[in-house]
Parts: structure tokens; C-alpha cells; sequence
């Protein structure tokens, strides 16, 4: 990355979420319950592993090239987790659900259009 405004608005994002993530914890019981705690992180988590890996990635290889390995990575992480825990082996979680599968996916493309917009104004400013 080019521009320190591209990494601290990763990092930002990035402390957010895990903030989220402490809330919306196991004893969450608050309004949207099931879709918060069991989809919501389910689609920040694999955006924002596609951000943080933009920031490394993009030192050593080219934007597209990093794109297209991010989003792989990412989506092949998310499929792994949830292929483990069909085969009833906890990690990361314990219950297997495809939908799971479906935010990560659209984790991953939240991440692509974050990057496609947001960060690729502050890669073009000067």
C-alpha cells in the first residue's frame, strides 16, 4: 500500500470489528440475536482477513494479483472452517451451517468493494 490512509482505515475497520466481535460474544441478547451472532461476523470476519491481507500482499506482488489471492485465501479459509465442522471436528466453531458458507463469500466481496472504492481513492490520491 502506497498511502498510510489505505492502512489506517484497514486498521480501523479492523478494530471495529474485533470491538463487534467482543459484543456480540456468546451472551449477546440483544435485538437481531440469531442473525448477529450467527451471520453477521460470519460476513465481517473474511472482509475484513481480505483488507488486512491487501496490506501485506501489495508489497511484494501487484494490486490485481493481490486481489484475486486475497479473495482465494480468504473464501478458502471461511470453507475450511466450515468443511471441519460438517465432519463434526470443532474449529473454530462447532455447528456446520451452508449459509455460513454464503457470508463468507459475501464477506469476501464486501472486502473486493471496500478495496475497489474506498481504498483505491486513497491508493489514487497524492
Amino acid at each position: 500500500m502506497k498511502n498510510k490512509k489505505s492502512i489506517a482505515f484497514i486498521v480501523g475497520v479492523s478494530i471495529f470489528i474485533g470491538l463487534l466481535h467482543f459484543i456480540i460474544g456468546p451472551d449477546y441478547n440483544g435485538i437481531y440475536k440469531n442473525f448477529m451472532r450467527g451471520y453477521l461476523i460470519d460476513l465481517l470476519l473474511p472482509m475484513d482477513v481480505y483488507l488486512l491481507l491487501q496490506i501485506s500482499l501489495r508489497k511484494k506482488i501487484s494490486t490485481g494479483r493481490s486481489r484475486v489471492i486475497g479473495a482465494i485465501i480468504t473464501f478458502s479459509i471461511g470453507l475450511f472452517v466450515e468443511i471441519m465442522q460438517m465432519l463434526e471436528i470443532e474449529f473454530l466453531g462447532s455447528t456446520y451451517d451452508p449459509l455460513d458458507i454464503l457470508m463468507y463469500g459475501i464477506g469476501v466481496l464486501t472486502g473486493l468493494l471496500i478495496d475497489f472504492t474506498i481504498i483505491e481513492r486513497f491508493e489514487n490520491q497524492k
